[in-house]
């Protein structure tokens, strides 16, 4: 795999980075050679990321592969269809569509980065003009067939839209590409004032379940390049003129969650957390992502990562 290492964060583009710990993948999470990577913390925003990390060529060759469409493991090494998994995110994702539908203004086009089928994008019950960027031929495919207009290119490799956006949607994204910080810092310059800004199911590494396993976190991955915390995401995107209007912790919405799954998964934690079972990856749980829905309140302000963060927002 082409990794590289890079020395400022790949988040709020500051620094310095500290190690946390080491992790291993192994088969059958990933779909190359088992390797040893590090996650490390940035001290400006509190981010953590992988570090030495996938290539942006890298990157984009594991998720254009016509592979990811097919069968494969998930976290808890069960075979699935990523059309059917995406097909069961539905309930979920009718969430973040109305309440995008009541503050999305009224002109100006919707773009989902990274779109996959186009599920989310066919939710939305609005008149705006809706774009699909998925960089699989396959899923690329499936957007196109659901009446969605579709770029099939990688997010880092988009050029400016030639009019301002009604919305951008980034859902299981932006934690993907090797430099999402260079990548933001563009992107969300195409939003029209009072545009909509959606970050879908970020990986929180303060969560409960990755204090309690550590490096055995279930969603630590390569190409899970970046895992801001709710305070990193508001120090990267205040400097813009963005306010969060929405925050989600999704968990009894997805195929993941249920009231039997959760007493399931706590029973399962509480043991680890008394070192009563063998270390193992860590279960699907709560508050293991988070979404977010933010509103462009200013045309544009000058990153600064000495911007004060609200005590409000959890860490």
């Amino acid at each position: 795999m082409d990794l590289q290492l890079t020395a400022v964060c790949r988040w709020c583009g500051a620094g310095p980075l500290r190690a946390v710990y080491p992790f291993t993948i192994t088969e059958p999470l990933a779909d190359f050679s088992p390797s040893q990577f590090q996650i490390q913390q940035c001290d400006a925003c509190g981010s953590w990321q992988v570090n030495p990390h996938p290539s942006h060529e890298a990157s984009k060759k594991f998720f254009s592969s016509p592979e990811r469409w097919l069968s494969g493991r998930d976290p808890d090494r069960l075979m699935v269809n990523p059309l059917d998994r995406a097909e069961k995110r539905k309930l979920e994702y009718q969430i973040y569509a109305q309440a995008m539908t009541a503050y999305l203004p009224e002109s100006g086009a919707v773009m989902d980065i990274g779109a996959g089928t186009g599920l989310m994008l066919s939710l939305l019950a609005v008149p705006n003009p809706k774009i699909a960027v998925e960089p699989n031929i396959l899923a690329a495919k499936l957007a196109g067939e659901r009446g969605l207009k579709v770029i099939n290119q990688w997010a880092e490799d988009l050029v400016a839209p030639k009019k301002p956006l009604a919305a951008i949607i980034l859902n299981q994204t932006i934690d993907h590409l090797s430099r999402p910080d260079l990548f933001l810092f563009k992107a969300l310059n195409w939003l029209a004032p009072g545009g909509l800004l959606l970050l879908g199911n970020l990986i929180n590494p303060k969560c409960l379940a990755a204090r309690i396993y550590g490096p055995n976190f279930r969603l630590f991955h390569p190409f899970h390049q970046v895992y801001p915390t709710p305070k990193a995401v508001n120090r990267v995107l205040t400097p813009f003129g963005f306010e969060i209007i929405e925050i989600w912790r999704p968990y009894f919405k997805t195929p993941y969650g249920s009231i039997p799954k959760f007493l399931a998964s706590a029973s399962a934690m509480a043991l680890r957390f008394l070192r009563l079972t063998p270390s193992g990856p860590s279960p699907a749980f709560i508050g293991n992502t988070v979404t977010y829905l933010a509103r462009k309140t200013l045309l544009y302000r000058t990153i600064s990562v000495k911007n004060q963060i609200p005590s409000s927002l959890p860490c």
